[in-house]
């Protein structure tokens, strides 16, 4: 079975949603050919367009001539050696067709790499640099974290941050595809705002939650189990709680659903709540059960 992740990855600039800036960017780059464009750094969250706007990118400069001519796509994670990653560039750079000027060097997860590796690719774009932004390649850095990429990289590209895909478009999406699948529409696979945030708005774990069945929505009960909780009862919900995670991403999610609720607004008692949480974040099970529920029933039915 074939990821749908690919399957309905969008390959044109009018089929990716969100990311207006840059795509308008892009466009107007690829009608030149990407003649004097930079190196980019695309940075963001995961499964929010990254990859889908560097390949529409490579796609459109050359929309008549096959995409393995004109685009090399590396992926760190599956090839850290610096030397099997400068020999397939040069190998693929040496490569010639008529009509492509620029060739497209894809590099993801770039900030995986071990830091010699990501200084030692320096030596690529200092190349760039000496041919000119006109016919040498161009470097597409994909990452998480800008942060973690090494500023040798950093300090010669320039980075656009790709934010969140809306919810509606996300919505609209997965919808879709159900319907192109023949799936039955069922809230379980469309994803709620609380979700939706928990999740920051990943629109490949949504899809693969359509195409393998799963619940997207699997903290939406529980939460909603310990908001409803009476008072000495919610620490049965926390330990089902810390049975699913680790009680600094649980508390995450509940941070986000309180903001979602308005429950930290004209809330004596949420301050305290919120130091202890931090004091006992790295404490045991037993610890962090003993404190947290009785803190927590005062958020929920204060006196």
């Amino acid at each position: 079975m074939s990821a749908w992740t690919e399957k309905y990855r969008p390959h044109k600039f009018d089929d990716i949603r969100g990311h207006r800036r840059i795509k308008n960017l892009f466009e107007q780059c690829a009608k030149k050919g990407c003649v004097n464009l930079p190196p980019i750094i695309l940075y963001g969250p995961p499964g929010t367009g990254k990859t889908s706007l560097a390949l529409a990118l490579a796609k459109e400069a050359y929309p008549d001539i096959p995409h393995h001519v004109s685009t090399l796509y590396l992926n760190a994670s599956d090839e850290r050696s610096i030397e099997v990653i400068r020999e397939r560039i040069l190998q693929f750079t040496k490569t010639f067709w008529p009509g492509v000027i620029r060739r497209f060097v894809i590099f993801d997860e770039v900030e995986t790499m071990t830091e010699p590796a990501q200084a030692a690719l320096r030596a690529l774009l200092d190349d760039v640099d000496r041919e000119g932004h006109s016919k040498s390649p161009l470097f597409l850095f994909l990452c998480n974290s800008l942060y973690r990429v090494h500023t040798s990289i950093r300090s010669r590209c320039v980075a656009l941050f790709c934010g969140h895909v809306p919810i509606s478009h996300i919505r609209d999406t997965l919808t879709m595809i159900q319907t192109m699948e023949g799936i039955p529409d069922s809230k379980q696979s469309l994803p709620s705002d609380i979700t939706f945030r928990i999740q920051r708005g990943d629109m490949r774990s949504f899809v693969a939650a359509v195409q393998y069945g799963t619940n997207v929505n699997e903290w939406d009960e529980w939460l909603e189990r310990l908001g409803n909780a009476k008072d000495g009862k919610s620490i049965y919900v926390w330990e089902a709680g810390l049975q699913k995670s680790p009680f600094c991403i649980l508390i995450r999610h509940i941070f986000l659903w309180l903001e979602m609720k308005g429950l930290f607004l004209n809330n004596p008692t949420m301050e305290e709540f919120l130091n202890l949480c931090l004091r006992v974040q790295d404490a045991g099970k037993e610890t962090i059960l003993s404190c947290i529920p009785p803190a927590w029933e005062k958020i929920i039915h204060p006196k």
